[in-house]
Parts: C-alpha cells; sequence; structure tokens
C-alpha cells in the first residue's frame, strides 16, 4: 500500500440534498480519506445548488471545504445513464467534476429497450451501450473525466464479464469500468468473474444477503470478503475502492447514530483495505 491509506465513502451516506458542505467535514473528522459525490442525491430538490446557475460557485465551495479539512473528492456518481440527451446536465455534472477534482464518474448502462423490456442479449447490449457512451465521451476528455460503467442487476447489464468486454469495445482512455460486489454478490456471480477481463478502473464495496441489492456494510452480508481479496490481488488490482453502504447510515435514528455507523464502516473499511492492499494509480 506504499504506506497510503485510502478509504473513500459515497455522500449517499446522507440523505437526498444535504449540505454536501457539512457531509464533507463530517466524514473527515471521522478519518476519511476521500468521498464520492452522489450527484443522483443532488436532483430531488429543484433549488437544490446543483441545479441552479449557481452551480460551479457551489462545486468550488465543496473543492475549498474538502481542501480545507484534509478529503479528497475523488468520485461521482451521475444523475443520468448511458442513454442521456440532457447535454446541459451531462456538461454541467463533468464541469463540477473538473472544478472538485473528481477522477471517475460512474453513469450507469442502458439495460432496457425503448419499449420497456430488459436487454438479454449480450451484444446487443454491449453494442448499444457503446454507441451510448461515445457521445459523451468528447465531453468527459474536456473536463479531464474519465466516465465508468457498472455492473448492474438486469439482464445483460448483471454479468461483470459483460461490462468488462463493454469496456474493450469502446477503448477509449476517458472510459472504464467499476465492479460493484453487491450487484455481483445478488445476481450469484463470484469474485473470480474478473479474472480473464480487463480490470475494473474502479470498485463500489458493498455487503448484502445474496438475493437483493441491500447495501449493507461489509462483513453485515453473505459475501467472502476473503475470497474478494484474494481475487484482486490475483488480478493485481492497483485501482482505487468507493464505499456504497448507504442503507444504514440512512436508516438512522438520528445524527449521532449515523455517524455512529460511519465510525464502524471506516474501521471496517481500514481493516479490508489492508488486506486489499490497495494502491491508487
Amino acid at each position: 500500500m506504499n504506506g497510503k491509506r485510502n478509504i473513500v465513502t459515497t455522500t449517499s451516506v446522507f440523505p437526498p440534498c444535504s449540505d454536501l458542505a457539512r457531509v464533507l467535514r463530517v466524514l473527515a473528522e471521522i478519518g476519511y480519506d476521500g468521498a464520492d459525490i452522489a450527484f443522483d442525491y443532488c436532483t430531488q430538490q429543484a433549488d437544490y445548488p446543483f441545479l441552479t446557475d449557481g452551480y460551479a460557485d457551489w462545486a468550488e465551495e465543496l473543492r475549498r471545504t474538502a481542501e480545507d479539512c484534509g478529503i479528497v473528492i475523488s468520485h461521482g456518481h451521475a444523475s443520468f445513464d448511458a442513454s442521456c440527451q440532457d447535454e446541459t446536465l451531462i456538461r454541467r455534472t463533468m464541469h463540477c467534476c473538473q472544478i472538485m477534482g473528481i477522477r471517475y464518474l460512474v453513469v450507469h448502462p442502458i439495460w432496457r429497450d425503448p419499449d420497456g423490456s430488459i436487454i438479454e442479449d449480450k451484444q446487443v447490449f454491449i453494442d448499444g451501450n457503446a454507441q451510448a457512451y461515445a457521445q459523451m465521451l468528447d465531453t468527459a476528455s474536456a473536463y479531464g473525466v474519465t466516465v465508468l460503467s457498472e455492473n448492474l442487476l438486469w439482464g445483460a447489464s448483471a454479468d461483470p464479464a459483460v461490462i468488462a468486454a463493454l469496456a474493450d469495445r469502446v477503448g477509449h482512455p476517458n472510459f472504464g469500468w467499476c465492479y460493484d460486489t453487491g450487484h455481483a454478490k445478488s445476481l450469484g456471480y463470484a469474485p473470480a468473474v474478473l479474472i480473464g477481463h480487463t480490470a475494473p478502473k474502479s470498485l463500489h464495496m458493498q455487503d448484502n444477503l445474496g438475493h437483493g441489492d441491500d447495501h449493507l456494510l461489509p462483513g453485515d452480508g453473505a459475501i467472502d470478503w476473503d475470497d474478494v481479496t484474494a481475487v484482486l490481488k490475483e488480478i493485481g488490482y492497483r485501482g482505487d475502492a468507493v464505499l456504497e453502504a448507504h442503507h444504514q447510515p440512512l436508516e438512522a435514528k438520528n445524527e449521532r447514530e449515523r455517524k455512529s455507523i460511519l465510525i464502524d464502516l471506516f474501521m471496517r473499511a481500514v481493516r479490508l483495505e489492508q488486506d486489499m492492499r490497495i494502491i491508487p494509480e
């Protein structure tokens, strides 16, 4: 690990449209090294700063806050998927990423046909998503952002090997994929699915009971984390990881209980990272 810790959590451990400057200060106080901005949690209130003409000032405030309290804003999760045609929203999101210093932005792939049916055919899924993602990569490049697809829960989107193949198909320096441990577990994909394919550029770390997308703290579900870390070592993984264990913090009865859960999450992540030996690129 080269002596460098890198514990990152999504800001979705706090309710939608929370004051993210305060969120960053709380996370930094606990000891987190980085934050993943949940842009999808910033669009549920019409007057939230991200949706206003003052969005750049909001992003700059968050950058300054992070700098002041010693936390890095390294990741983001978009409020749109690969089918998005809203150029204003895409550009606004990536401009915010540039201001805050976000390196990776997860944008979900398209998993439904226009008629609403789930895309089951893997080649159809890859072809359609490759074309869709390509339309936003010039913008991503201009803002210095790498877009990441992600293994989801439906049809072809559930297979991590298909998402890895999608990354190969796109073949762009500002594109890659993110492996979600919880999504994979709930659909029956063991960590060994990562072997022999293009490695993900980031991880979403969350646990579940094996039959739903529970987003639990690592260790509170059915995932064999020794198996996860062994595979990561086998493939020589050197990327980042983001904690997406937001279910329990959001269910907290009050802020004091939420902070206690986030401290527990942080301590578990420290032990998990020591086993993973993750070294950021």
